[in-house]
């Protein structure tokens, strides 16, 4: 068998048809299928992204949820403005009740907080020291929320409280500050 220019030109040719087939179709394809593959791991790891913050909103809104449980019930314990008269009552019923004597009961000017006000109320009060620690914790479990700011207890023989003890005395009560803004408002 002889080699000759057809033959050479035949072999030229079968050796240029897998180089030409890998160089215009199979590299592009695989350059094509590797971007692909990138794209579709970056897809994955947004996607592994997402559903770890989807986990995170549920339990986020579970979270709204107790929080918004929790405001609702100290709101609850917020009388309105309005209201206010009535805690009074408690107050003075447990002083009666515990047979202690009040000389002063003042409300002052009532202050503004963020969401909240409070009504500061000084009191003088005085009887037997027992009586006087009973109607502190009678104090602590009214429904309200209220809290002593300011006491000072002094040991007296004045004949004015007929007792061992005077008690001068700031008592705070919180209430609902949006009803006090919408009246004067208007």
């Amino acid at each position: 068998m002889k080699i000759g220019f057809r033959e050479i030109l035949f072999l030229l040719l079968l050796t240029a048809i897998p180089i030409g087939a890998y160089c215009w179709v199979f590299k592009p394809a695989n350059l094509r299928i590797e971007s692909q593959r990138r794209d579709i791991e970056a897809k994955v790891q947004k996607l592994a992204s997402l559903r770890t913050a989807m986990v995170g909103i549920e339990n986020l809104n579970e979270e709204v949820a107790k929080l918004k449980e929790a405001v609702g019930f100290f709101e609850a314990k917020l009388p309105q403005h309005h209201e206010i008269h009535r805690v009074l009552e408690q107050v003075t019923k447990i002083v009666k009740r515990h047979r202690l004597e009040t000389k002063s009961f003042k409300t002052l000017k009532p202050q503004m907080m963020a969401a909240y006000a409070e009504q500061p109320i000084k009191m003088e009060v005085g009887g037997d020291f027992n009586a006087y620690y009973q109607f502190l914790l009678e104090l602590e479990k009214l429904p309200r929320i209220t809290k002593v700011k300011d006491m000072k207890l002094e040991k007296t023989e004045n004949k004015e409280f007929k007792g061992l003890m005077k008690s001068d005395m700031e008592l705070v009560i919180f209430f609902d500050e949006s009803v006090v803004e919408s009246s004067s408002a208007k």
